[in-house]
């Protein structure tokens, strides 16, 4: 009777160790989850050319500052439309990073405000090596995208 009990005292220490790393983990890649989330809406809109739908989920600083509208090719001007399997995403402080190609080209930042992780656009290139060169806010994320 002893040991059983022992060994049930154990089972249940082994499951809410498991359940509290499991929560740790949840909380812990929320924002890189919901970031990816937000990109994806964002290429679903992109994609779809609308403009409205991909507003709202920009922050307010990246519609002050760039005007969306749709691409004569597809997609709309200074968003991007792709993603690749091996894509890769941190945080950087506050913020969210997201790199939607394989090991090197555009870094895109996502920035929590009304309660939701939304799309700032460009911030970098993903440079081999892991080094991602800043951007200047200068228009130059314009080339960045794949209308």
């Amino acid at each position: 009777m002893k040991a059983s009990v022992r060994h049930a005292l154990i089972g249940a220490a082994s499951v809410a160790a498991v359940v509290s790393a499991l929560a740790a983990l949840a909380f812990w890649t929320a924002p890189t989850r919901a970031s990816v989330y937000t990109y994806t809406a964002i290429l679903g809109a992109a994609n779809r050319q609308d403009v409205a739908a991909a507003q709202a989920l920009c922050t307010d600083r990246y519609r002050r500052t760039h005007s969306l509208r749709a691409a004569p090719d597809g997609g709309l001007v200074g968003l991007p439309r792709n993603i690749h399997k091996n894509f890769q995403v941190w945080r950087e402080g506050s913020n969210v990073w997201l790199c939607p190609t394989n090991r090197v080209g555009p870094v895109y930042q996502f920035v929590h405000e009304s309660n939701s992780w939304r799309f700032d656009g460009p911030i970098g290139i993903l440079q081999p090596g892991g080094r991602v060169e800043r951007l200047e806010d200068s228009g130059m994320d314009e080339g960045l995208s794949d209308p």
